[in-house]
């Protein structure tokens, strides 16, 4: 699927046979909380007033959920939040929760299993099961509900997000028969087969519950009017590179899955090769339902490229990491080339993706690359100088 050969995931198969597949999607910070917060504002995460994990979400930042229950939708949430603070697991009051109606949700906590969420109250609903089995219990309740109405619901599990304990029947992936990719380094292959098994074991878990809702919307039919969307906030390192982390610009930790199912615009099996990044989420979705971007959205309106009106658009990818760190960074990708740079703007990375799809071979400083460089780098300052970044 998508390349992996390890990955067994039938029901985002069949979301992609469905919709539309996206190949080349960023997140703008490889970071939960940053990342949340440009999906739902459609802002890069330091104009949207979040730069790090644990942080509240500007109460006066606009947000896509609060614009579709303005639009008269049934709005819902399920899981995880991670936009309110450090409070763990946390109850989110109702004026916090950017125009989330239903609520079934915690803020921030890392447990597969023995986990709380909480409703309109502060008094936490424990559940000892597997928690993406009980989120998605709740989201098939919410579905269900009111079904003359249109509804917006963010089903937000945890999987495959560490710890990497899948439940047991789904803990099924031999490390020793994973392939690895090539940039995962010698030293790390035992470490990187261990975390990976698990890693497959929650992606299929995640799989499972994807198939009950897709079976649920078939059921009382409401596929057909109904937008699917299959994403993530942040990948993962899982030892390619030397390092299991996010918050890093490689492809792994980067690149995140988009696809889109709408059977009324979108045609059945399509692919998307552009270039789409998460801020871009909001504009697309809201167009698709027929309701006007927010002012002061940074991400572009996707839509008829998505439903083959238009042809993917030549434009370029901006992200950034680690920021106010020692080891802060940007990034731009635009065709087939790759620019990270230091929090001096100095260039550290430079790819070639098309020739080195595991960028092993940086070519930034190397004889021949100057050009190239520049061109990233005047991208880059354009979209600086766009989101009131810092100095260019």
């Amino acid at each position: 699927m998508a390349g992996d050969p390890n990955l067994l995931g039938p029901n985002i198969e069949r979301l992609a046979r469905e919709g539309v597949y996206c190949s080349r999607v960023y997140t703008s910070y490889p970071v939960c909380c940053p990342s949340r917060a440009a999906m739902l504002t459609g802002k890069v995460p330091h104009a949207a007033g979040v730069t790090g994990n644990h942080q509240l979400l500007p109460l006066e930042q606009s947000t896509m959920s609060a614009a579709m229950k303005a639009a008269g939708y049934r709005t819902g949430y399920i899981g995880k939040w991670h936009l309110d603070g450090a409070e763990n697991p946390g109850f989110v009051p109702r004026e916090r929760r950017r125009g989330f109606d239903d609520w079934s949700a915690f803020n921030v906590a890392h447990r597969h299993y023995d986990w709380v969420y909480f409703r309109d109250d502060p008094i936490p609903v424990r559940v000892s099961g597997f928690e993406a089995d009980t989120q998605t219990d709740l989201a098939l309740d919410f579905i269900r509900k009111d079904k003359g109405r249109p509804f917006y619901l963010c089903l937000s599990i945890l999987p495959p997000h560490a710890p990497l304990t899948p439940p047991a029947r789904h803990d099924t992936f031999q490390p020793a028969a994973l392939r690895l990719r090539p940039n995962v380094p010698k030293q790390h292959e035992a470490a990187a087969r261990r975390a990976l098994a698990g890693y497959y074991g929650l992606c299929a878990a995640a799989d499972q519950n994807l198939g009950r809702l897709l079976d649920e919307l078939d059921a009382i039919g409401l596929a057909k009017d109904t937008i699917v969307v299959f994403t993530s906030d942040h990948g993962q390192m899982l030892w390619s590179h030397g390092v299991d982390e996010i918050n890093l610009p490689f492809e792994e930790s980067a690149r995140i899955p988009f696809i889109v199912r709408y059977p009324r615009l979108i045609r059945a099996g399509a692919t998307y090769d552009g270039l789409i990044s998460n801020i871009d989420f909001a504009p697309t979705l809201m167009a698709l339902c027929g309701i006007p971007a927010l002012k002061g959205m940074h991400g572009s309106n996707q839509a008829r490229r998505l439903t083959g009106v238009a042809a993917p658009a030549a434009g370029s990818i901006y992200s950034e990491g680690a920021l106010r760190q020692l080891n802060e960074w940007r990034m731009v990708v635009q065709g087939r080339y790759k620019l990270v740079v230091d929090a001096s703007n100095r260039p550290t990375y430079l790819f070639d993706l098309a020739g080195d799809a595991y960028e092993q071979e940086n070519l930034a400083g190397q004889r021949g690359s100057a050009a190239i460089t520049e061109q990233l780098q005047a991208i880059r300052r354009r979209w600086a100088l766009r989101t009131a970044d810092r100095a260019g």
